[in-house]
């Protein structure tokens, strides 16, 4: 679920004296240095240190998985993948304030994800934007909802390998970003936060909140369409047709030229009465955004129940061989 991450934490914040500028650079790739700044990456995590001031971010579930698009992190796994990072570093990062948090989750859909943002029309409080056709936010100063396209994001990153499973299914990405954490939250959140169980649950209900309280609408073209077979998708097609004009006048003007014969138009007829069916048939008329809308639903109660169905027992006994390599 957590994806980039932003801890800040200074030397000050320790219960042990440690020089940042000393310790970190021998822990990670250095990109440039100058006498009070030190810029690099552990891994996809870009690294800052500033005087006295340390600065982590990146996706976290890419550090600890190697990927973001398959899977999401437990609560143990986050809690572990901090106890990595703090090892690394040899900073108890679990003691960093979190300025920035990403959430989200990729969705395999049966159409390309751009054809989704015309069914998420408003939220309010936000501002939509759609500059790029396989991207769609909402924005506003304290949090961001993305919707994107997963794999051209990928493909931008020449993520060549990983996007090679992807090849045949449509990824669409779905993250809520918290801006101004504090803010949010009513208060200074830390590392040791994130895997706290009420914490993962207030998170999950925000990112499941954002997106419920979208307004949402239908694209007609997309929606009539039916692929359950032949004789199916042939009446979709009509109907689509019939949704643009008058297609009985149509056929009435073709009959008196001449141009079909009584049987054809007769036949004809049938197959639009069948057509008009679907049209008229509002309980079959489903908008294809509930395809991410149930997805979204059920991702949410999955997640939910990963968390609430643990016995006390169970968390003390996960807690503690999450625990167990960590060294500072």
């Amino acid at each position: 679920m957590y994806d980039t991450i932003k801890f800040v934490i200074k030397e000050s914040d320790l219960d042990n004296a440690i020089c940042f500028l000393e310790e970190i650079p021998c822990r990670i790739s250095i990109k440039s240095t100058s006498s009070n700044r030190v810029v690099g990456f552990l891994k996809n995590m870009k690294i800052e240190v500033r005087n006295t001031t340390l600065i982590v971010q990146g996706s976290l579930l890419k550090y600890f998985k190697g990927y973001n698009y398959a899977e999401c992190l437990s609560v143990w796994d986050v809690r572990k993948s901090i106890n990595k990072l703090s090892n690394e570093l040899n900073v108890p990062m679990r003691q960093a304030v979190i300025n920035r948090i990403d959430i989200g989750i990729c969705f395999s859909m049966v159409n390309v994800p751009w054809v989704y943002w015309d069914c998420l029309l408003h939220s309010d409080g936000y501002f939509r934007s759609n500059i790029k056709q396989e991207t769609l936010y909402f924005d506003k100063y304290d949090s961001q909802l993305c919707f994107y396209d997963k794999k051209t994001e990928m493909k931008k990153n020449r993520e060549v390998e990983n996007l090679e499973c992807l090849k045949k299914i449509n990824v669409l990405r779905y993250e809520f970003r918290f801006k101004k954490v504090t803010s949010i939250f009513g208060g200074v959140v830390r590392g040791a936060d994130l895997y706290s169980p009420v914490f993962y649950l207030r998170v999950l209900q925000k990112w499941y909140d954002g997106y419920m309280i979208i307004q949402k609408g239908f694209v007609s073209e997309v929606d009539l369409l039916r692929f359950g077979g032949k004789k199916e998708f042939q009446r979709s097609c009509v109907a689509l047709v019939m949704g643009q004009f008058n297609l009985y006048e149509v056929l009435d003007r073709e009959f008196a030229q001449g141009k079909i014969n009584s049987k054809n138009k007769y036949d004809i007829k049938e197959v639009m009465k069948e057509a008009e069916k679907l049209l008229l048939d509002k309980e079959n008329f489903i908008s294809i955004i509930d395809e991410l809308t149930n997805k979204v639903s059920v991702f949410y109660e999955e997640m939910k129940k990963s968390v609430e169905n643990v016995s006390p027992y169970r968390w003390d006994l996960l807690n503690r061989m999450a625990d167990r390599s960590l060294r500072v």
